[in-house]
């Protein structure tokens, strides 16, 4: 144990704790959010209860992943704990590493693409919220957004995710 202690500090063991539970955590906000949010928007229940759950388990591990940058770590800690988490990813759904990837530049270039325009120019606080919702609604719907409930739910669930997500690495 002395070895382990110090090849790791307190810091560090935390760190290494969340990331392995990030999806795990993840996984269980899905499946415990379609029912009420099936409830609440009935359009919802047009979709199946595995694609609910693996994009939105893959939207929350994004957005805490995304946060892990704005972290104050060398890049070597964030480097492993990306790594840990990348393992339990793919030990969770084989197809999850690219659902992240796609998770990952789908956002960036939405959220580029909303910078442009003008309520956004106004309070861009929705921006990341917006980007992930899209990518979120066009992902259980197997679409991009057609209808005004449809378009209703991306800042709703880019909202319900990002919550409890991300602050994900301030609980290590």
């Amino acid at each position: 144990m002395g070895l382990f202690k110090r090849l790791f500090t307190r810091s560090d063991i935390n760190f290494a704790k969340q990331a392995k539970r990030l999806v795990g955590t993840a996984k269980m906000f899905a499946v415990t959010s379609y029912k009420p949010f099936a409830d609440q928007y009935s359009i919802i229940k047009t979709v199946s209860l595995d694609q609910w759950d693996f994009i939105l388990t893959i939207a929350g591990v994004f957005v805490a992943v995304s946060q892990l940058n704005h972290e104050n770590l060398p890049e070597e800690k964030k480097n492993n704990i990306l790594d840990l988490v990348t393992e339990q990813v793919v030990e969770w759904d084989a197809d999850g590493l690219n659902a992240c990837e796609d998770c990952r530049q789908f956002v960036g270039r939405t959220y580029d693409a909303l910078t442009n325009e003008s309520e956004y120019k106004r309070n861009p606080e929705y921006l990341f919220c917006d980007s992930l919702g899209s990518w979120v609604v066009w992902n259980i719907f197997g679409h991009a957004p057609s209808s005004n409930e449809q378009r209703q739910l991306i800042r709703v669930l880019g909202a319900m995710l990002i919550h409890p997500f991300i602050d994900w690495w301030k609980n290590a």
